[in-house]
């Protein structure tokens, strides 16, 4: 009954590190920069018209542009993240090994050494392209960009690698939209603007996880010939999803505007493939300890995109100049636990033991907060700024380093030249922001008993956008 004990123990622990990597994607990488124009503000374009990118932050804006309009453009992110260890407390944990011909007790490593991430550029895309049908009084638009997404890579070495190396996922969400001028079915549109818009979310999103398999049980067992194994384990997968979106759009021209605009969750039933790989001590790890680890093996996950919400109020009656401010929520309450199914168990061909529990999460809501100006500056430019704070939605007792998150502080600033047809627009933004680990989150067994990685991650993310407008 013991050997049995120690066969089911590892390999356990080698399924349950497909669940920690998924922990933060959504919360630590919600993508809120869809335009050059809204990134020099830091968000706070709601309540704004002006250019297509309103299919992200108020579709029901769109009824404002003229004819048919294109904007295509990326951002390119580029984040430094930085691991400061808590140290080893006073009592830490320990594990049992051989050493010179006997057995002892040795400390796990929960948190010793500090860490870079590698730097990873990445670049999400907007696409967006509207079209105003006159005589009706409609606008149809369509667009295309990442909100969610983005990863760390660590190195192989770190402290929190049996928590996570690698976590990446990228989100596409293709949005065709219809907007109503409301205000031209009414016959006010000579006094006020009103619109309403509805559309369409067709999301696809793809998945890579990686982590160390820690395989110290064999330490003892192997009376001390093998130091330290480990193996890896690498996840692929993707997933298609729906959803929808609805805007409402209030202008009283020369005085101020109101916006707000509605996303709804998106469920993704991810699907992919698990390989897990063994070198020659992990594999001596591995037959000492009676562990047939397969080469790989099929899997889902279910992730649930949160619903989002945002407000947004512009004061419009100062020549030339336009202030903005947005609220943005997203509703991670959703996200209260997380499960992973394996097709081995369900076709009988691995045993349930491989099956982990699933994991509590209770996130809550997060808040994002900006404030943006927009001047007119010698007639085709425009400069901009904005300011912004968002709130965590991760509860300290989950917090975990695969994507670290935190409260935020936003700048930014920006500039934009428009001609006749063509414009082309250039944003800043740097984010700031640190989290707290100092949970039980990356803690194995007295088998295997990995590393919590406690310890204090900063981020700062440089963010620097494009967008190219065309006007027929």
């Amino acid at each position: 009954m013991a050997k049995s004990k120690v066969m089911r123990k590892p390999l356990k622990i080698l399924i349950v590190g497909l669940l920690y990597p998924l922990s933060s994607w959504a919360g630590g990488f919600l993508i809120y920069e869809h335009g050059a124009a809204a990134t020099g503000m830091a968000g706070a374009r709601t309540a704004l018209d002006g250019d297509p990118s309103s299919l992200y932050f108020n579709p029901a804006a769109i009824t404002e542009l003229e004819g048919l309009q294109l904007e295509l453009g990326t951002t390119l992110i580029l984040p430094y993240i930085h691991y400061h260890p808590a140290g080893r407390p006073e009592n830490p944990r320990t594990y049992t090994s051989y050493r010179d011909g006997q057995y002892v007790q040795l400390a796990v490593n929960d948190g010793e050494n500090p860490a870079d991430a590698t730097v990873k550029l990445f670049t999400p895309l907007h696409l967006y392209a509207t079209y105003r049908i006159e005589d009706w009084g409609l606008t149809a638009g369509f667009g295309l960009n990442n909100p969610f997404g983005l990863g760390t890579y660590w190195p192989r070495s770190w402290d929190g690698r049996f928590i996570a190396v690698e976590t990446e996922i990228q989100t596409f969400f293709s949005q065709p939209t219809l907007a109503v001028d409301l205000a031209r079915w009414l016959r006010m549109h000579q006094s006020v603007r009103l619109s309403l818009a509805v559309g369409y979310d067709l999301v696809y999103g793809t998945a890579r996880l990686g982590r160390q398999i820690d395989l110290r049980a064999a330490e003892a067992l192997s009376l001390g010939q093998l130091v330290a194994p480990e193996g890896s384990m690498r996840l692929t997968a993707d997933a298609w999803a729906h959803g929808w979106n609805a805007a409402l759009y209030f202008q009283l021209p020369q005085a101020f505007a109101l916006g707000a605009s509605l996303r709804s969750g998106v469920r993704m039933n991810f699907a992919g493939t698990g390989k897990f790989f063994l070198g020659h001590s992990a594999q001596q790890a591995a037959d000492i300890l009676g562990l047939a680890v397969p080469e790989e093996t099929t899997g889902r996950v279910t992730i649930d995109l949160p619903w989002t919400l945002n407000f947004g109020a512009a004061l419009l009656a100062i020549e030339n100049l336009r202030l903005a401010a947005d609220l943005y929520l997203a509703f991670f309450s959703s996200y209260d636990r997380l499960e992973l199914k394996l097709d081995c168990i369900e076709d009988g061909s691995c045993s349930d033991t491989l099956a982990p529990p699933a994991m509590e999460k209770n996130w809550h809501t997060s808040l994002q907060f900006s404030l943006g100006a927009e001047y007119v500056l010698f007639r085709n430019w425009l400069v901009r700024a904005g300011w912004g704070m968002v709130t965590s939605p991760v509860p300290a007792e989950t917090y975990d380093p695969s994507l670290p998150d935190g409260r935020r502080q936003l700048l930014a600033a920006g500039f934009g030249w428009r001609g006749g047809w063509f414009a082309c627009e250039a944003g800043y933004l740097v984010a700031f922001w640190s989290g707290e680990k100092n949970n039980r989150v990356g803690e194995g067994d007295y088998l295997n008993p990995e590393g919590r990685a406690n310890g204090k991650y900063s981020t700062v993310s440089h963010q620097l956008a494009f967008s190219f407008l065309a006007r027929f």
